[in-house]
């Protein structure tokens, strides 16, 4: 069973200057003023090294101490934003600098990393170009970290070439068109360059559009069905991705 261990590590700060991003804490300035009066931060307690292996110690003991098979247990990272292209993935290459150090020890072992891949499908042909070289160069890097790899909280929303997301209502066929088309492309890559051991698997995140009044993407085109669980162009691309057969194609 794939347990993730350890979510959202990383705030994209490097205040003490050695060459990765810092842990999120309320002690270093690195989260709102909220978040450190509201969020507890084991690492601020533990040390930025020992509270991962505490965490990975005390999760791998008790898993054996319930008669699990320690060969079933994998224990993820997982974060998002590591198909960053503002800062050319510096979060997931200081996650992965991140796991060296705290498998330095040489009992700590984290089995994998997981992509939150919220992403957007950007209007602007320039834009988008990019934010697919970075999902590229994101997957090239998590494949030769060697770890397990998992695409775990895929969804997407959609922003127009004014760079203004457009809500599901406001979609036109030809943007529908253009998410399908990112959904394919996403899926493939991932097949394409994550070697076959260490594909973890890829989960969608929004089954369906997000509804108006939704704590999450409110009103945007998430979904591979829509609200009333009518397939949508992304359905398509996503099957594609898998491998189907991208009947669009012939049509007239």
């Amino acid at each position: 069973q794939a347990r993730h261990l350890l979510r959202r590590l990383l705030p994209g700060e490097d205040k003490d200057g050695d060459g990765k991003y810092d842990l999120q804490s309320a002690t270093r300035g690195n989260v709102s003023a909220e978040d450190a009066a509201n969020n507890f931060y084991w690492q601020d307690y533990l040390g930025d090294l020992d509270y991962v292996r505490t965490a990975v110690k005390a999760a791998r003991e008790g898993f054996a101490a319930h008669n699990g098979n320690p060969e079933d247990l994998k224990l993820f990272i997982n974060d998002y934003n590591l198909e960053s292209d503002w800062d050319n993935n510096g979060k997931l290459k200081s996650l992965i600098q991140w796991i060296k150090d705290w498998e330095a020890d040489g009992v700590t072992k984290i089995d994998g990393i997981g992509s939150q891949m919220h992403i957007s499908c950007y209007g602007n042909p320039k834009t988008q170009e990019s934010k697919k070289n970075a999902i590229v160069n994101m997957l090239k890097l998590m494949a030769d970290s060697h770890k397990l790899v998992r695409i775990s909280e895929l969804d997407m929303a959609y922003v127009d070439a004014s760079g203004n997301t457009v809500p599901t209502t406001k979609m036109t066929e030809e943007q529908h068109k253009q998410m399908r088309e990112l959904y394919e492309f996403v899926i493939k890559k991932y097949f394409e360059i994550i070697p076959e051991a260490q594909q973890w698997g890829i989960c969608q995140w929004c089954p369906t559009d997000s509804p108006a009044n939704s704590g999450w993407r409110a009103g945007a085109p998430t979904g591979l069905w829509d609200k009333d669980y009518y397939r949508k162009h992304t359905y398509g691309g996503f099957a594609a991705g898998l491998g189907a057969p991208e009947y669009w194609n012939d049509a007239k």
